[in-house]
């Protein structure tokens, strides 16, 4: 009778060790991978609800994710994946991503409306390999959702803020470039939100500050910097002092990696602000932070800077 108390225990105490690996966690975390020289862009989302969402995955990058995912108990799957524009920093591992098996608890992949971003061999592949695997790429514009709900009790939203309708209508009123046209999502939990932005620069978060969704910009503690914290040609870059002041943010991502050094302009707004950042560039270039929607942001490690 003991050993079969005994052994009903331990099973027990098994199926609830099984079972709370997959539990809600109550967290959004946000990581940062990195592989190679680290200028590229690849995010690891975990949500309150347990999912999991990776946004971009750059041109080599997909081994280095799996392995990832895996070391840290996320082979069961992700759910939301979104490629923020069709440069090969950003979607070039998309399509190897898909094609790998790796499982995706999704029939949609999210990318941004709009001719520009729908012209290269590595949006090609990825509509292969979306077509090959049962999946549709969803297109999205401002104002739209990839989930608005709440969870225990707090709201839990992911929303499109760019690029907005009128100007991914495609002929004259697309936007002139790629980068231009990215992506921005906001993942909120409670009162905590990441803003995503791809690579976009200072003349859309203008944009997006001017617009109808304007209000969503207030209270994103967490920035992901356009563009790779670079200059682009014609000194157009991100971080705009505005923008940084709207959102109110005080963390940052910064995937400039080991070849390139954050725009100077873009550090003195950033440490003018108290603005804790960590750089791809900098020791391995991972970096995750996480929060449970009402308490300040956790760092897994020291910034680097200040």
């Amino acid at each position: 009778m003991k050993k079969a108390l005994s052994l009903l225990l331990t099973t027990a105490c098994l199926l609830v060790a099984t079972s709370s690996v997959h539990a809600a966690t109550g967290f959004l975390k946000i990581h940062m991978i990195t592989f190679g020289e680290g200028r590229a862009d690849c995010f690891l989302i975990e949500l309150p609800d347990n999912t999991k969402m990776v946004v971009d995955i750059p041109e080599d990058y997909s081994p280095t994710l799996i392995n990832k995912l895996n070391a840290l108990g996320f082979g069961g799957g992700i759910k939301y994946l979104a490629g923020t524009h069709e440069h090969v920093d950003h979607i070039g591992g998309i399509s190897v991503f898909i094609n790998s098996g790796f499982n995706i608890n999704n029939t949609q992949i999210y990318y941004p409306k709009g001719a520009i971003n729908a012209n290269s061999s590595y949006y090609n592949n990825m509509v292969s390999a979306c077509n090959s695997h049962g999946l549709t790429i969803k297109k999205l514009v401002a104002g739209d959702y990839i989930i608005n709900t709440t969870f225990n009790g707090l709201a839990f939203k992911i929303r499109c803020l760019s690029p907005e309708n009128y100007k991914v209508d495609g002929g004259s009123d697309d936007w002139g470039a790629p980068n231009e046209a990215s992506l921005v999502l906001k993942i909120t939990y409670g009162a905590k939100s990441i803003l995503m932005q791809g690579d976009t620069y200072g003349f859309n978060e203008a944009a997006i500050l001017a617009g109808p969704y304007a209000g969503e910009i207030s209270s994103c503690q967490v920035l992901k910097v356009g563009h790779h914290g670079l200059s682009a040609p014609g000194g157009v870059i991100s971080c705009s002092e505005a923008y940084l002041d709207a959102a109110g943010v005080n963390k940052a991502f910064v995937t400039d990696g080991n070849v390139q050094a954050i725009y100077p302009t873009i550090v003195s707004r950033l440490q003018a602000r108290n603005i804790h950042y960590w750089s791809s560039g900098a020791g391995d270039g991972y970096a995750w932070l996480r929060t449970d929607g009402a308490s300040n942001w956790e760092e897994g490690e020291a910034p680097q800077w200040p």
